[in-house]
């Protein structure tokens, strides 16, 4: 995956608010927080950047291999939908 633009992060601080050096995130934690907190544009922004296949491999990984899943129920509900869908 493409890194994304530290200047794009930092204009969203609010995403991950206790993080003090939002740079340092990993790709994980960029999209549990776009998804969870995000507008759809930057979701958009995300796909551009890292591709909605691979978008749908970390999903995967963050909901069904991990433990303990971070996001909110209807942000689930409207991913695995939307990644049904679009993620071949």
């Amino acid at each position: 995956m493409s890194r994304i633009n530290h200047d794009w992060l930092r204009e969203r601080k609010m995403y991950w608010w206790w993080v003090p050096d939002v740079t340092q995130l990993d790709e994980e934690a960029i999209l549990e927080g776009v998804m969870n907190y995000g507008r759809w544009s930057d979701f958009l922004y995300l796909k551009k950047h890292w591709g909605v296949v691979e978008i749908n491999k970390l999903y995967q990984y963050m909901t069904k291999i991990k433990k303990r899943v971070n996001l909110r129920p209807e942000k689930i509900a409207l991913f695995n939908n939307y990644l049904a869908k679009y993620a071949h």
